[in-house]
């Protein structure tokens, strides 16, 4: 079905690192890595249905490559891989046990980003990919209610992101920036697979879902 199952809303802060390199005439390859940690509000239900609002302790991490090919003047087409990881600790409450989860995922993207100058110290960067997600997994931790835990193989999907970015020429080897992004991922339902190691095993599926991811980043560029 289409219904909610669970939201969850916050910030959450976090480092990113870019290292780029340009390797012969109009091509380019990068390596990045991101680190996000926080608390988040979690709105969602219990088994029977009863509604359920808690925190969940957040951290997220990625690290992934791609190669850029310029196409025509500041426009360049590209191809990346990530690998995610998406820890959450649901919160127990007055009425309910907590639940410890861990998403595991491949990313492929493909996707156009460009420069445009402003002035010859400012510019706008605009970046659009699409996004396939493969391999998912998700490691489901009932432990501390003695149910055991298992890890369960999340079907494939697909999601987008758009970067929106100001950078500014700070000296002639710098450049600060602040970026918006926005970036989906949509995942299909996993298969069904009993607990292990609890006291009382139980059968656990994980059902279609969507994350939606939106920030702000502020960026320092170093040009070697």
């Amino acid at each position: 079905t289409n219904k909610v199952l669970d939201r969850e809303l916050g910030w959450l802060p976090g480092l990113e690192a870019d290292l780029s390199h340009t390797f012969t005439s109009g091509w380019s390859v990068n390596v990045f890595s991101a680190y996000y940690q926080g608390t988040v509000d979690y709105t969602g239900q219990t088994q029977s249905g009863t509604p359920l609002t808690t925190d969940t302790g957040t951290k997220f991490f990625r690290l992934g490559g791609r190669v850029k090919k310029d196409v025509y003047k500041k426009i360049h087409l590209y191809v990346g891989a990530q690998q995610h990881r998406w820890d959450r600790d649901i919160k127990d409450t007055s009425n309910a046990s907590g639940i410890d989860e861990t998403y595991k995922w491949l990313e492929y993207s493909i996707g156009l980003n460009s420069d445009i100058f402003i002035n010859k110290n400012n510019l706008i960067n605009v970046d659009i990919a699409y996004l396939l997600t493969r391999d998912a997994t998700i490691d489901v931790d009932l432990s501390r209610i003695n149910l055991g835990s298992t890890t369960l193989d999340i079907g494939d999907g697909a999601g987008g992101r758009i970067n929106l970015g100001w950078k500014t020429t700070y000296t002639e080897n710098t450049r600060l920036g602040l970026t918006f992004f926005f970036e989906a991922w949509n995942f299909g339902r996993s298969n069904t697979k009993q607990t292990q190691g609890g006291t009382s095993p139980v059968f656990v599926t994980e059902p279609r879902s969507e994350t939606r991811n939106t920030g702000l980043r502020f960026d320092f560029e170093y040009m070697f």
